[in-house]
This record gives C-alpha cells, sequence and structure tokens, in this order.
C-alpha cells in the first residue's frame, strides 16, 4: 500500500521513495504532531488522524533517528528508509516548496491537452 504525507503542501509518499511515519500512541507527542499539521492545514485535528495517516521524513531532523543509524545515512552506507526512528521525535521541519512541491492545476492540464494534440496529430 502507498501511504501519503498528510502535511499541507507535501507530495511526498512511499512510493516517492519517502519513509513515512504513523502517529505516535503517546497522547502527548500526538498532540505535538498534530499541532505541527496544523500549521499548514489548520482543518487538521487529532479526529483526523487515522490508521492510514503518515508523516514522511522531510520533515524530520537527522537528530530524530537513532544517531549510529543517522551517521550510516550521512555516509551513504545506510539508506534513510531503513534508518530507525525515535518513537518521542516530534516533526519540526516544514519542508520549503521545492522539497514538497505544491502540483499546479494549470500545468496538469495544458500537459494532458498538449499530449492530446500530440496523439491526435500522430
Amino acid at each position: 500500500m502507498v501511504y501519503h504525507c498528510i502535511c499541507g503542501g507535501c507530495n511526498n509518499s512511499s512510493k516517492s521513495g519517502h519513509r513515512v511515519h504513523c502517529f505516535p500512541k503517546d497522547k502527548g507527542i500526538l498532540r505535538s504532531w498534530v499541532q505541527f499539521v496544523k500549521v499548514r492545514r489548520a482543518d487538521f485535528s487529532a479526529s483526523s488522524v487515522t490508521a492510514y495517516s503518515r508523516i514522511c521524513s522531510a520533515h524530520f531532523k537527522e537528530e530524530d533517528y537513532h544517531s549510529g543509524d543517522a551517521k550510516m545515512v550521512s555516509l551513504d552506507l545506510k539508506s534513510k528508509r531503513t534508518a530507525k526512528f525515535i518513537p518521542t521525535a516530534v516533526p519540526s521541519v516544514h519542508a520549503n516548496h521545492s522539497a514538497c512541491p505544491v502540483p499546479r492545476l494549470r500545468d496538469t492540464v495544458c500537459r494532458k491537452r498538449e499530449i492530446a494534440t500530440v496523439s491526435i496529430m500522430l
């Protein structure tokens, strides 16, 4: 199953190669995660969290992973996807738009039109 990051403006997913993390069971840490998401998604609340809600690795710092694993990742000896996550970590990085691009509807429509035109010509 492909999981998508629920942070506003982020299109990362497990399919795009990003590690995605489940919301924690601990109520205090869960509250912190919800507050983080609410910065960009005002409609989000603790009741919005489901078993499928995920936040991708782009929103966490290197320190949020076990120190040995973080060093291995920085040396390209280990994939960030397999690095062990610290369970008490809280997302703190609101990735810029280049890391989490927001798709532009107009570009998508123009691209589809361009493809349709080329198909007709062939």
